[in-house]
């Protein structure tokens, strides 16, 4: 009998300790609240899989599946072991709070102040839950069931507000893009670029043709823009092209060869240097850095079909192929006095000497750059250095290079001229036109600004593209605001005649390169700063043209101090000093100013 009731004792107790252990687990599986990590692990590379994506894009995805479930692994291991050795509060309200201004450091800075309010109402309102609880709650199970709820409770709010945050993030971003999705003038950082060559050791972008972009840029058609990108330690592989070239150093350092029927010549490159590729001239590069990109920004002008351009490789098996390979083997044979057994070797070589971009050895690097020059201030040859000579305009606000077809003969047959510009943090390239020349705006570094005046854009109708090719009449004297955001990468188009300005944001220095297209006989006319044009009108003008005595038009276009670039801070001086005076005359003119 005694052993009967001890037998029974034993089982009520394995039933309750049982009993006690699911409802741990289950109380775990609550805390967490989600799929098991494994599931969400699985559902990860599906959607990975399912999504029309190339294969380096897939792999970069599947890699992040891997990492988010190897965090989500380790964090249970560790609330396990916590809660294993019955800490009733594994999260405190100060880590937790410590972790969160963490969090907030990594969020945009426009954030950031929200962020760090609503770590602060978390961390009051959990320890206050929390103290409640130990007032309240006197047997020890309950009080750990009332800290575990406040926990959960401050846990999926914030997560909630920091997931609208980034919905409210994503929607403005959605905006924008949309809103500029109607310039036809802008060219988002790779959006509108074509990846010719997408390698592991580099790549070469071709911006789309501009009129694919809108018909008002298909006078510019006939140029393209590229991009190369070498990665450290990097050849490219030799190839001619049907097209003039011009080669725009942006970063990096290197050495670039071209060859011609008759001669050889190579030249070391450093930002700020300049090289004509005449047309059908074999090039070929080499990146010397060990850890920076040689990026080099390319304008073609095609010679055989108007913004259509092809390269040509002599060696290659596939992606590139080599030009020899679809000769006739009885011809090769002849002309190169070989065997076909050696054409084969030439050509076909190893499965992995394939791609534009192949890694190169330090001796290998010595050997390319061995014999090259390094272009001066001056054109030497085919090739100079634009930053080693002194700026058109500068001042502590900024600084302006340019070479002209007119000063660079390498630059006549292609007809455009390349510049370098830097505005300081905090200043303004002033409003100025160009006469001739369509300016092609590539941004290397930091962000800023543009604003241009339009007057193809004033008109909200929604006609389509093919009937705006149709010329009309319409009302002129109307103009619409073309105002862009710009970041390293992006491509902004400035035609010929329309004004336009640049500035940089408060912390960064915009700098940027362009070409200028048809330069040839381009004047550059500033309707802005101290030099500004307005200056030279005759009295009687001033006053039939803004309705004002030409004594008081004089001051305000007398009023700069500076030319080409000024700070934004003087500007905001002056306007305070300027308030009171009756402007609103001539607002309409100075609004861009």
């Amino acid at each position: 009998m005694v052993t009967s009731k001890s037998f029974l004792l034993v089982l009520l107790f394995s039933l309750v300790l049982s009993f006690g252990l699911l409802c741990s687990a289950a109380d775990r599986s609550g805390r967490r609240g989600k799929e098991d990590p494994r599931k969400r692990y699985q559902d990860c590379q599906r959607r990975c899989q399912g999504e029309t994506r190339g294969e380096r894009e897939q792999d970069r995805c599947e890699e992040q599946c891997e990492r988010q479930f190897r965090q989500e692994q380790r964090e249970q291991e560790e609330e396990d072991e916590r809660w294993s050795h019955g800490d009733p509060n594994p999260e405190d309200p100060q880590r937790r709070f410590e972790e969160c201004r963490e969090r907030c450091q990594q969020e945009g800075q426009r954030q950031q102040p929200q962020c760090q309010q609503q770590c602060q109402r978390e961390f009051q309102g959990l320890q206050q839950c929390q103290q409640h609880c130990q007032q309240e709650e006197q047997r020890p199970e309950r009080k750990q069931q009332c800290v575990r709820q406040c926990r959960e409770k401050f846990e999926e709010q914030p997560r909630r507000e920091r997931g609208n945050r980034r919905e409210d993030e994503e929607e403005e971003e959605e905006w924008e893009e949309g809103r500029q999705s109607h310039n036809p003038y802008y060219f988002p950082r790779r959006k509108y670029a074509q990846a010719r060559y997408e390698e592991d050791n580099g790549n070469f972008w071709v911006l789309q043709r501009f009129s694919q972009k809108h018909q008002l840029l298909k006078g510019i058609d006939e140029y393209r823009v590229a991009l190369i990108e070498a990665n450290p330690n990097t050849f490219v592989l030799p190839h001619h092209c049907d097209a003039d070239k011009i080669y725009f150093v942006t970063r990096g350092k290197g050495t670039l060869t071209f060859l011609t029927q008759k001669k050889k010549e190579s030249f070391n490159l450093v930002p700020g240097v300049i090289v004509k590729i005449p047309t059908g001239s074999t090039v070929y590069l080499v990146n010397q850095d060990n850890n920076e990109k040689l990026i080099i920004a390319v304008l073609h002008r095609p010679v055989n079909n108007p913004g259509k351009f092809e390269e040509f490789f002599p060696a290659g098996q596939e992606q590139p192929q080599s030009y020899y390979q679809p000769f006739s083997r009885e011809i090769l044979e002849a002309v190169f006095n070989t065997r076909s057994e050696q054409l084969d070797r030439l050509f076909q070589g190893k499965q992995s000497q394939q791609g534009m971009f192949r890694r190169v050895s330090q001796e290998q690097i010595k050997s390319l750059s061995k014999g090259a020059t390094t272009p001066k201030e001056k054109e030497e040859k085919c090739a100079f250095n634009l930053l080693s000579q002194n700026p058109k305009y500068s001042n502590e606000n900024g600084k302006f290079f340019e070479a002209c077809p007119r000063e660079f003969e390498l630059l006549r047959n292609i007809d455009a001229a390349v510049a370098g510009i830097e505005i300081s943090k905090g200043s303004i390239f002033v409003p100025h036109y160009n006469s001739m020349s369509t300016f092609v705006v590539l941004v290397t570094n930091g962000n800023g600004y543009v604003e241009m005046v339009c007057p193809h854009l004033s008109s909200q109708s929604s006609r389509k593209e093919e009937e705006e090719e149709e010329e009309e009449e319409r009302k002129s004297g109307e103009y619409k605001q073309v105002k862009t955001r710009l970041s390293a990468g992006d491509v902004f188009v400035v035609p010929a005649g329309h004004p336009v300005t640049y500035y940089a944001s408060q912390n960064q220095h915009l700098r940027f390169i362009a070409f200028g297209l048809y330069h040839q006989n381009n004047t550059r006319n500033f309707i802005a700063g101290k030099d500004n044009m307005m200056k030279q009108m005759d009295s009687e003008a001033k006053e039939l043209a803004f309705g004002l005595p030409s004594k008081f038009v004089d001051e305000i276009f007398s009023g700069p101090k500076e030319s080409y670039f000024v700070s934004r801070q003087s500007q905001q001086r002056g306007d305070e000093e300027s308030r009171g005076k009756p402007m609103n005359s001539i607002l309409d003119l100075t609004r861009f100013f």
